[in-house]
């Protein structure tokens, strides 16, 4: 395996609970997640976890990648694979630098104490 990008992040859960239930909040979700990860996030218990672990992801993604220019937030979905862990359904300029790299991309989430983290590893195929 040769690592093409790293890219980490933490973030914590109670700066985006609070982001989510201000007067920008729709916003807020508008701009950073899919449909489908709002849907998947508002049907859990624990809502703030989800978009905090999902908004970690997607930072450690533009870190992994090196801030490309035009990527947006929406670019990055974060899916789960059908073995149960997670990853990215990528479009735009997230995919077209993928691809360009040959890479694919692995994606570790965790969340414990008001925080939640995520490790991107972009690998060569």
């Amino acid at each position: 395996m040769a690592v093409l990008g790293l890219g980490m992040d933490v973030c914590s859960v109670e700066r985006v609970a609070r982001v989510l239930d201000g007067p920008n909040g729709t916003r807020f979700r508008e701009r950073v997640y899919t449909p489908t990860e709002v849907a998947t996030c508002e049907g859990r218990s624990d809502a703030a976890t989800a978009y905090a672990a999902r908004f970690a992801a997607k930072e450690a993604l533009v870190k992994a990648l090196g801030a490309p220019p035009g990527l947006r937030w929406r670019d990055m979905e974060v899916v789960k694979a059908a073995n149960g862990a997670p990853g990215f359904a990528l479009t735009g300029v997230a995919f077209r630098e993928v691809a360009a790299r040959g890479a694919r991309v692995l994606l570790a989430l965790t969340h414990d104490a008001g925080v939640a983290a995520a490790t991107v590893v972009l690998d060569h195929l």
